[in-house]
């Protein structure tokens, strides 16, 4: 596996997965806690580098541990994608296309990580 690979698998790909969120999402926070929101999505990203890290030098239960985040991570969109994809607002149907998108992408990284990490070729990569 090229190097590019790696790092799109293990570094690049699982935060986008886990942070992909409509715009409107963070600026909500920014506006009502700015501090707090900045180091979560730190404390986030450093955890995931962390976890890539991991990943890189050929722990098992690093391995085990992504593909059960990640896998977390598809259940938690499926449950929130039809209570938060549209509203009623009387007799009309609000669509959140932004949301359905964000979700969407967060839901397809997901599940090709999921499935990707589970592959030989991932763990000979890891074991090298």
């Amino acid at each position: 596996m090229k190097t590019y690979q790696r790092v799109l698998l293990f570094f690049v790909l699982p935060i986008i997965a886990v942070l992909s969120y409509p715009p409107r999402f963070y600026q909500d926070g920014l506006k009502s806690s700015p501090t707090t929101l900045i180091g979560m999505l730190v404390i986030v990203v450093a955890l995931f580098i962390g976890l890539g890290f991991l990943l890189q030098s050929g722990r098992s239960q690093a391995l085990t541990f992504g593909i059960f985040v990640q896998g977390f991570n598809v259940i938690i969109r499926i449950m929130m994608f039809f209570p938060n994809a549209a509203k009623s607002v009387g007799d009309s149907i609000i669509v959140n296309w932004l949301y359905i998108f964000f979700s969407l992408l967060g839901l397809g990284i997901s599940m090709f990580l999921m499935l990707r990490l589970d592959r030989s070729d991932v763990r000979v990569t890891m074991t090298k």
